[in-house]
């Protein structure tokens, strides 16, 4: 007795378009799921992306703070910086900055000895900023948002010129907030170091 074969010649026919739509679908979405930069397994985000672009950062009034951070993952980022047109979005937010005395002294008098007034002389300048790191296809955050933070110590002369008289403490203020302006550059730095070293140790 014969074996029996190809019983019904269109039943293979069907079966196989019925594959080959499949296949089609899958490799369709899959070219749709990478090209917003998904990759499949259990990479880290080095793996899934590999550009990446920091717009305007919230709160950066001068600008100090977004130039350092381009600087900053030009060079060591791990990424690819964009101006536009990459993968990521590093969205940053700044807080006001917090400034705090951290170092006295007795302020001395006009005939060599010490009074009994105490005047600063050394601050702590520190920032806080939210960063989060933004899929741009699909709008996804995929790090964050988390708040990190830097701060900086900085000695500034007290304005001893006239220690009895209410222009003691404006002369102080003068002196703190010249100090403390010429601070900030070197904690925009620090800062953007630490929000890139908190992306590439992500990757």
């Amino acid at each position: 007795m014969r074996p029996l074969h190809n019983l019904n010649p269109n039943a293979n026919s069907s079966g196989c378009l019925g594959i080959c739509r499949g296949l089609w679908v899958v490799l369709l979405l899959c070219f749709f799921l990478t090209s917003c930069g998904y990759r499949f397994g259990r990479g880290g985000i080095r793996d899934c992306y590999s550009t990446i672009s920091v717009p305007y950062v919230e709160g950066d009034d001068t600008g100090l703070m977004t130039n350092a951070l381009v600087r900053t993952l030009s060079t060591k980022g791990g990424l690819s910086y964009l101006s536009s047109g990459a993968q990521l979005l590093l969205k940053v937010c700044l807080f006001e900055p917090i400034d705090e005395n951290i170092g006295f002294i007795y302020a001395p008098e006009k005939d060599g000895g010490i009074s009994n007034i105490v005047v600063s002389n050394e601050a702590r300048l520190r920032l806080i900023a939210e960063v989060s790191l933004i899929d741009c296809c699909s709008g996804e955050c995929v790090l964050g948002p988390l708040e990190i933070s830097s701060s900086i110590d900085y000695d500034f002369e007290s304005d001893l010129s006239n220690v009895q008289a209410h222009a003691f403490s404006l002369g102080q203020l003068e002196m703190n907030n010249l100090a403390k302006d010429a601070a900030f550059p070197s904690l925009y730095t620090l800062l953007a170091e630490k929000i890139v070293d908190y992306v590439r140790y992500s990757l």
